[in-house]
């Protein structure tokens, strides 16, 4: 299994084509590549609707999928407000990989029979996905929903397109054209995907249990009024987290209740929407139950460094084995210098765990990846798939 990247800050496309094409070829001469995915800044859309069937062409690869980004990622640097073009190459034996276009008509149908007839393969060929939706044009949300549904417990890493605040900056790269809706990878075989999802927050306080809610709607916390219980854990904090709790306050939903302990990376983070003095209730971006645990969380530039750096160290072991072979990243479009003060942050850090592999991605409207073993829609979150070859051990 092979990877090649390459990233351009050239303002004209063909100057970009042409300076990532020759990264590759120096990169991997021998490489004969099985798919190439491409990340662009909306700078180059008008040109890639020309250009896009003569670079697969040049790439010879028989798959090719992307979008735009508001910011483009590859060979471990973030480029950020300017125009930018990054490639992803790879060979991959053994493994099948089936691309994969859907529009917002065909939501409604579908089902396991919908997806089975797209894919030749099963949950019990152990399939994961690679999924770009432009959110402008497709229920993100649904669609992963039915890959949840259908294929339950296979990881689904991936990211909403991106560029400026209007629909018209965004599109998808599937096979030479520009496409809407959402573009994607089937993949079985010779091949580990391990996935990190780093939401950059800190629990604060203790679990607690929802003991009265409707939807989104959180009235009770073991068995006091919500709003209650949050303040007087806010007044409990040091002044510097209280600080942080009034301008980043966040709600961590338990996804695995039969742990005996709760830790980083268990949650999933939802932002609060409001609350209501009066009733004590507040409100959050997710849809609750009775029962299920929840945690505060806050978030900050160095929670976010820390809790990458851990989630990182986490599957720095699954890859003493076999090194990995490439990366992709998906970065929330709040972070990067945005957020750290520096750039490249995130992509280094990926590189200080899997070494210098080829790498591409970009800055998202909204991260898709696993939290336990279902897949969510995030916001703030930096999402990484990482590719390696099975060993015979696997």
């Amino acid at each position: 299994m092979q990877f090649a990247s390459a990233i351009s800050r050239e303002d004209q496309l063909e100057a970009a084509i042409e300076e990532t094409l020759g990264i590759l070829a120096q990169q991997a001469p021998e490489l004969s590549a099985d798919i190439a995915l491409v990340f662009s800044t909306p700078h180059h859309l008008k040109a890639l609707s020309e250009q896009l069937p003569e670079l697969q062409k040049r790439l010879d690869a028989p798959i090719l999928i992307g979008c735009t980004g508001g910011g483009v990622i590859g060979d471990r640097q973030e480029i950020e407000r300017r125009s930018a073009f990054s490639i992803l190459a790879a060979s991959m034996p053994g493994v099948s990989v089936t691309p994969f276009h859907i529009e917002q008509s065909s939501l409604d149908d579908l089902s396991d029979d919908y997806w089975q007839s797209r894919f030749d393969f099963d949950n019990d060929d152990e399939p994961a996905f690679v999924l770009l939706p432009d959110p402008f044009t497709i229920d993100a949300q649904k669609l992963l929903d039915s890959l949840n549904t259908t294929y339950p417990l296979r990881p689904v890493v991936g990211g909403l397109a991106s560029g400026t605040q209007s629909a018209s900056s965004c599109a998808l790269f599937f096979n030479g054209e520009i496409v809407h809706g959402a573009v994607g990878l089937g993949l079985t075989g010779n091949f580990n995907l391990h996935t990190v999802v780093s939401q950059g927050c800190r629990p604060i306080g203790d679990p607690q249990i929802i003991t009265r809610c409707d939807d989104q709607i959180i009235y009770e916390l073991g068995g006091r009024p919500a709003l209650e219980v949050i303040l007087a854990l806010i007044e409990t904090l040091s002044p510097a987290d209280q600080r942080l709790a009034r301008s980043a306050l966040l709600m961590g939903r338990v996804i695995d209740e039969y742990k005996d302990k709760f830790e980083r990376g268990d949650f999933l983070i939802r932002t609060f929407m409001g609350a209501d003095k009066q009733s004590g209730a507040i409100a959050v971006g997710d849809v609750f139950r009775p029962g299920q645990t929840v945690q505060l969380h806050v978030r900050d530039a160095a929670t976010a460094r820390e809790d990458l750096h851990a989630l990182m160290h986490n599957v720095s072991h699954l890859l003493e084995a076999q090194t990995a072979s490439g990366a992709l990243l998906f970065s929330c479009n709040g972070r990067g210098a945005h957020l750290y003060g520096e750039p490249d942050h995130d992509s280094r850090v990926v590189a200080e765990t899997t070494g210098p592999v080829p790498m591409a991605g970009f800055f998202c409207n909204g991260e898709i990846g696993p939290i336990g073993n279902t897949n969510f829609l995030h916001g703030f979150t930096a999402s990484i798939g990482i590719f390696q070859e099975k060993t015979s051990a696997d």
